[in-house]
């Protein structure tokens, strides 16, 4: 025992300090081995070895497709895609007037960027083909689009429909 003498008022009072040996309420740590890692998680130690690391490979060649699968088929439908332009657009989309290439691609471009400033992507085949234009006509007002962006972005979108 070792008396407290360090501490002015309590130097020559009899108080003195025990050594307890352990803590009844807390529970002993697991004996291991010097070179035993021990889990951050659960404080327990990590088996060594050939077979440790086989499992650990079984483990994550199983979990790992699972993972992916589960993540790709909860994004089929939140994400909303906005298909790139292709040249088999333009020939179906010139019935009542002439579009061309470039016009569908700028109108991808403001359908992408304009229409995300207030709400995510609409799916294009949610609204049929006759909603569509009063749809863009309707936000145009919102997105400050003029009449010949609000043109493309409705071409843009038409052209997707009839690939569909």
């Amino acid at each position: 025992m070792n008396r407290i003498s360090n501490c002015g008022p309590f130097s020559g009072s009899g108080f003195r300090m025990e050594n307890s040996k352990q803590n009844p309420h807390l529970s002993p740590l697991p004996k291991r081995e010097p070179d035993t890692k021990i889990c951050r998680a659960c404080f327990s130690p990590l088996p060594l070895g050939k077979e440790a690391a086989k499992r650990q490979v079984r483990l994550l060649s199983v979990l790992m497709p699972v993972v992916v699968l589960v993540f790709g088929l909860a994004s089929c439908e939140t994400t909303n895609y906005a298909p790139p332009v292709t040249q088999q657009m333009v020939p179906k989309t010139s019935r009542k007037q002439t579009v061309d290439l470039a016009e569908l691609e700028r109108g991808r471009v403001l359908f992408v960027h304009r229409c995300i400033e207030c709400h995510t992507l609409p799916p294009l085949w949610k609204y049929s083909r006759e909603d569509w234009p009063k749809i863009v006509n309707d936000m145009s007002h919102r997105a400050s689009l003029k009449s010949t962006d609000r043109d493309a972005i409705v071409a843009y979108i038409l052209a997707v429909r009839d690939q569909m």
